[in-house]
């Protein structure tokens, strides 16, 4: 039952505005405990990827959830526990398949860059909902075929807040390094953010994440984003968004029958 609740949500995501969403760069705006920050998802980079972390936003996963890795390299976040009720339980265990890595990255000898956001993973195809900043590049990030960046903190988001997030407590203590006094995933997984709370008090949270509009202005132009890449012209026709695909008509169709017009209106608008 808990899955139909959120029904809705997960058709919304196959809708016309959605698809041509999919070419085009989305600012993301999240509040943390540091302040608030603004990020530029850039589908152009990795589109599997910028479509989860998107579907992820609007299905609340990033709501009050803890930074739990903030290892001087990467602040990690994205992990969340079994009990944990918000939308984002119908995708956020299922793996997706690596994005190739952009030409930009391959340029940089497959180095990430500071300000980016990519995927945390154990394997080949394993990117669900583990998300880091990068603070400090270096040779190894983004040598792995699931380090790929997807977006980029925009404006000084990462001086102003990412790089004052609490690191104190070191790495997970599953890397078992001197400085390596963070928190234990596994018990995390059980208790949640009360676990966080009552060992490591002084952690950072993610409060809240949305979609908000397009950026517009001088500051986003053809190479706005770190990669260099010019952001690729819209193939979608007035006629084409008008009408939308196969899969669009059929989860409208399915919204309105099950849900009645208030979500039809909603999920394909």
């Amino acid at each position: 039952m808990a899955i139909l609740a959120w029904l809705p949500l997960l058709l919304m995501s196959h809708s016309p505005a959605r698809a041509q969403e999919a070419e085009e760069t989305v600012r993301v705006h999240c509040t943390t405990t540091k302040g608030g920050i603004d990020i530029d998802v850039h589908p152009e980079w990795a589109p599997l990827g910028a479509k989860r972390y998107l579907d992820l936003v609007r299905m609340e996963h990033f709501n009050n959830i803890g930074l739990g890795r903030v290892n001087g390299d990467i602040v990690q976040f994205g992990e969340d526990w079994q009990d944990r009720d918000t939308p984002s339980v119908v995708i956020r265990h299922q793996n997706i398949q690596d994005d190739p890595k952009p030409p930009d990255q391959r340029a940089n000898k497959n180095m990430l860059k500071r300000g980016q956001l990519s995927y945390a993973g154990g394997g080949p195809n394993t990117r669900s909902a583990s998300i880091f900043f990068v603070v400090k590049p270096n040779m190894w990030l983004g040598r792995e075929p699931w380090e790929v960046p997807f977006a980029e903190v925009v404006g000084d988001g990462m001086e102003r807040v990412v790089d004052q997030f609490y690191g104190g407590y070191g790495d997970f203590p599953f890397f078992k390094c001197p400085t390596c006094h963070g928190p234990d995933v596994q018990k995390y997984w059980v208790e949640g953010n009360s676990y966080l709370e009552r060992e490591f008090p002084l952690l950072d949270m993610m409060k809240e994440c949305h979609v908000v509009e397009k950026p517009k202005g001088p500051q986003f132009t053809n190479t706005h984003n770190a990669q260099g890449l010019p952001h690729p012209p819209s193939s979608h026709s007035s006629a084409h968004n008008e009408g939308g695909d196969s899969g669009s008509a059929l989860a409208c169709f399915i919204i309105g029958i099950t849900f009645g017009v208030f979500w039809l209106r909603i999920a394909c608008s």
